[in-house]
């Protein structure tokens, strides 16, 4: 590292500035470096194997005792896998309680960790998931998940993450309150799946939000594309427990499809 008033080179872990200003304003400019490079921090392996395994609870206090942006982020990872594969409301709704509060503390920390905006909202939305719609719009949940899943897409745009959250945002509002209630807009919510399932084919859990979410809404111009997500969903190599969880999920609704139309709705409404 070179400190002179001419030219100032930072080699920081996969980042290089290369800056002509006067000290305060090289000092300036390595902050705002260290929040980027901060972004690309890893999470601890310990915390992510215990993610994979399955083990939600273990995996969020160990991140937690690690710290650190990405840790958070993990952590609430975890917790809303957890409350998502959790049967009742009021242990779900606690649980994403918990993952929103990490995934906001993760986003002071990196502004620009995408991963932290993301899991703030699918926290916030599952919480919404769980109660009245005109409850969670009077605690802001909607507007709250909206907001974390924008600054997501500004920071990128192209996330197939950030691409089927918003989806899943998307028709899930409008499938609840309306289409268009709530800045909802159902149309945009399946042209993001679309372009999430394009980007990530083999994702099992963006297949299978696709096809309950496209089917919930109950658009028939959309069914066949639900319907082949639901098909990838299925027989996509799983990587982790909780894409084992999707896929289980995945063969029982496709077998309530199959039995008929009561059974499919049934199958949708027992879903947060």
């Amino acid at each position: 590292m070179r400190l002179a008033r001419d030219v100032q080179i930072v080699n920081l872990p996969n980042c290089v500035i290369d800056y002509t200003r006067p000290m305060k304003h090289f000092l300036m400019a390595l902050l705002v470096l260290l929040m980027a490079c901060a972004s690309s921090a890893a999470a601890d392996p310990d915390a992510e194997q215990l993610f994979i395994s399955g083990e939600y609870e273990g995996a969020a206090e160990r991140a937690v005792s690690v710290g650190g942006a990405a840790n958070l982020a993990l952590a609430a990872r975890a917790l809303n896998a957890q409350a998502y594969l959790d049967a009742e409301d009021k242990s779900a709704k606690r649980i994403a309680k918990r993952a929103a509060k990490l995934a906001d503390e993760a986003a002071e920390l990196d502004p620009l960790l995408v991963e932290a905006y993301l899991q703030g909202a699918i926290a916030m939305a599952q919480r919404a998931s769980r109660i009245s719609a005109v409850r969670a719009f009077f605690l802001g949940l909607g507007g709250g998940a909206r907001d974390r899943l924008d600054q997501a897409l500004a920071l990128e745009p192209d996330n197939p993450w950030a691409l089927s959250t918003s989806a899943g945002w998307h028709l899930g509002v409008a499938a609840r309150a309306g289409d268009g209630r709530f800045g909802s807009d159902a149309a945009t919510g399946f042209e993001q799946f679309t372009a999430a399932r394009a980007a990530a084919p083999e994702n099992i859990s963006i297949a299978y939000e696709m096809g309950l979410r496209v089917l919930a809404f109950g658009n028939d111009d959309w069914r066949s594309d639900a319907l082949a997500a639901l098909g990838d969903a299925q027989t996509a190599p799983a990587a982790t427990a909780f894409d084992q969880a999707l896929q289980a999920r995945a063969q029982a609704f496709l077998t309530a499809i199959e039995t008929g139309p009561d059974a499919e709705r049934a199958f949708i409404e027992a879903q947060p």
